[in-house]
């Protein structure tokens, strides 16, 4: 496993504050919907507080954890999906960043039974690679966390049916990009779905997209 570049504590609150102010404006959470959490060492975990809305965080408002999801101090209570957020670093040790948010039209899909698993342009698989679906579990619980974890042995990005999504990635602003690649590509699937009956790409072309989005991490 390479090593992964890690913020100071001062900096990641910062970029954590500022990430949930964009997943708010652009719709990806409302209210005090989505959590945020970030890697500070191997043994510490930076996350948003349960009940407060992500478009309006400061700094101070975050709690530090450890990786049995204790806090370490402050009178904020960590996220109720904190189990979520453990499990995904348990099982991926190359993380920095995780992301849960609810994407409107990601989620519309999965209540419509719609997956994108299968892709229907290439630009989801160059920038998702696989996107599986959990089925259904009740949020907050260790059957919801391991799940999800379950499926990123595989995947950078996972759908919770009826739920929400969560992004992982190296850093922050790559789990970002991948939560509003999902909702981007969401609504292009949508989109296509309602005027006609799209087929997926064939699977050979997955292949080869693929194999080309593997060179290409490769190469970075």
């Amino acid at each position: 496993m390479g090593s992964i570049p890690r913020l100071d504590e001062t900096s990641a609150r910062e970029a954590v504050v500022e990430i949930g102010r964009r997943m708010h404006d652009r719709g990806l959470i409302a209210g005090a919907e989505g959590n945020i959490s970030v890697r500070l060492s191997s043994r510490r975990l930076l996350i948003t507080p349960s009940g407060v809305n992500k478009g309006f965080l400061r700094p101070g408002d975050l709690v530090t954890i450890d990786l049995e999801g204790r806090p370490e101090e402050g009178r904020r209570r960590v996220s109720s999906e904190v189990r979520l957020h453990l499990a995904s670093y348990r099982v991926r040790e190359d993380v920095g960043a995780v992301i849960h948010a609810h994407p409107p039209t990601a989620v519309a899909l999965t209540l419509a039974g719609l997956s994108l698993d299968l892709p229907l342009v290439p630009e989801l698989l160059t920038a998702l690679g696989r996107v599986p679906t959990a089925p259904y579990a009740t949020p907050s619980t260790e059957e919801l966390a391991e799940g999800v974890a379950e499926r990123f042995r595989e995947a950078d990005v996972v759908l919770m049916e009826r739920h929400g999504a969560v992004c992982l990635g190296p850093d922050l602003a790559t789990a970002y990009d991948r939560l509003e690649s999902l909702e981007h590509n969401a609504r292009i699937a949508w989109m296509a779905f309602t005027v006609g009956s799209p087929a997926p790409l064939p699977a050979t072309e997955r292949a080869r997209l693929e194999r080309m989005a593997a060179a290409d991490r490769g190469r970075r």
